[in-house]
């Protein structure tokens, strides 16, 4: 994907193809979030009444670079997850080996299918922390858009948890499930909690 121009990535999504699809645009829309953040931290870097706020910027901006490079090779990881779920289903099923094989090969795949969400799930965590810092240590006068990348936070958060409980319904694996699901449920607590605490303070400088 870090390759292609917007124009190119847009048709690849909207091609009738299943990837990219809904993961790979999270974890994009994630970085997009971070993008903000970072703009926001940057617009404040040397500048005249935010001397206090120097060293908390810099560890801003280098946790927004790795973030956001994070997000984008997560965008890629994410088709190609899927993709090892459809190669699975082709396997072949006409004796029992082979039924064996193939159900083996799905349960891997979707294994993985879940784990690259997840993991952007709790990367929009991060996403949204840096928001907040952003919001609080960046120039206040972009603040609005420490909102926007709250908002972008939250529905990569969403769209990518969509994705971690459709694939953990194919999982007969109990205790990957559950560990899962209170990953899941652990990164939401999080981020309603960060989000909120942002959001306040953007709308409090409107």
């Amino acid at each position: 994907m870090k390759d292609q121009t917007v124009e190119a990535y847009l048709a690849s999504v909207a091609a009738a193809t299943p990837t990219p699809g809904g993961g790979s645009v999270s974890a994009l829309v994630g970085a997009l979030s971070v993008a903000l953040s970072r703009m926001v931290g940057g617009l404040a870097r040397d500048k005249k009444g935010y001397e206090a706020s120097q060293e908390a910027l810099a560890g801003l901006e280098a946790r927004a670079q790795a973030l956001e490079h994070r997000f984008v090779a997560l965008a890629d990881e994410d088709s190609a997850a899927y993709e090892g779920v459809m190669r699975a289903m082709r396997l072949p099923k006409s004796t029992d080996a082979e039924r064996a094989a193939r159900v083996a090969a799905l349960q891997e795949a979707y294994r993985r299918a879940t784990e690259v969400p997840l993991e952007t799930v709790e990367r929009c965590v991060e996403a949204l922390e840096l928001a907040r810092l952003a919001a609080e240590k960046g120039n206040r006068g972009a603040s609005t858009d420490c909102g926007v990348a709250v908002l972008l936070a939250e529905a990569a958060f969403r769209g990518a948890g969509l994705n971690v409980r459709v694939n953990l319904a194919s999982l007969k694996d109990e205790a990957f499930r559950a560990a899962a699901e209170a990953r899941l449920e652990a990164s939401l607590v999080r981020a309603q909690a960060v989000g909120h605490e942002t959001m306040a303070l953007v709308e409090g400088r409107l």
